[in-house]
């Protein structure tokens, strides 16, 4: 008797779990582009994370008539669908202001609401 003979156990998925799978996966996927951040949502962002950075907090009429315009004008969004790279300038790298603007900060947004440094 072969000991190698024995039955092998089949290890093949499911078909109902692959399409339960495939479902969750293209419902993520949906999520993520409807939630894909905008240029405005990142400037909220940088505003509330320069406040916290400066360590103090700015009034709001500030916020909203300085920083986050300037964060607009200055971001550069490059989009993916279902989560877009921001760009800023480095402002703590003094090349920046000589001339150097490659120096820059990016950012990986998703959900409208989570941004993560890069």
């Amino acid at each position: 008797m072969d000991p190698y003979a024995e039955r092998q156990v089949e290890r093949r998925a499911r078909p109902g779990r692959i399409r339960n799978m495939f479902i969750v996966l293209v419902i993520l996927l949906g999520v993520l582009a409807l939630l894909n951040p905008s240029t405005d949502d990142f400037a909220e962002y940088a505003a509330d994370d320069l406040q916290e950075m400066l360590g103090q907090s700015l009034p709001d009429g500030v916020s909203q008539a300085v920083v986050r315009p300037l964060v607009q004008s200055l971001a550069e969004r490059d989009n993916y669908i279902i989560f877009s790279v921001f760009s800023l300038p480095n402002i703590q790298d003094s090349s920046t202001f000589i001339g150097d603007i490659t120096a820059k900060k990016r950012y990986l947004g998703l959900f409208k609401i989570f941004f993560i440094e890069l």
